[in-house]
């Protein structure tokens, strides 16, 4: 069995665990935020699951900034291709479907 005379194995045996884990790290990001879409009822229940504290207090703003920082985590995801950009477009899609719940 060549892994067993391979050093070089062994080192891609240790950086695909690597990825792996930093892989499950950024998608588990994404998971929480269309989560936390899903089930919360307005942007103070969405950022408070989230545990993003935002400065003002006012309803726009905050909901201006929150798609601005799920947007970023969906758009790291697909740069790093963790996800497919068909995928990264459809979450886009959902959060911009739930900011205009929110912002009626």
């Amino acid at each position: 069995m060549p892994y067993k005379t391979h050093k070089s194995v062994f080192k891609r045996m240790k950086q695909n665990a690597r990825r792996r884990a930093q892989n499950r790290i950024v998608r588990g990001s994404v998971r929480v935020v269309l989560r936390a879409i899903r089930t919360e009822q307005d942007v103070k229940g969405v950022l408070e699951r989230l545990s993003w504290t935002m400065a003002n207090e006012d309803k726009a703003v905050m909901l201006k900034h929150a798609i601005g920082k799920m947007y970023s985590i969906v758009d790291s995801a697909l740069k790093k291709g963790i996800i497919h950009r068909n995928k990264a477009a459809r979450h886009k899609a959902q959060i911009a479907r739930w900011a205009q719940r929110m912002a009626q």
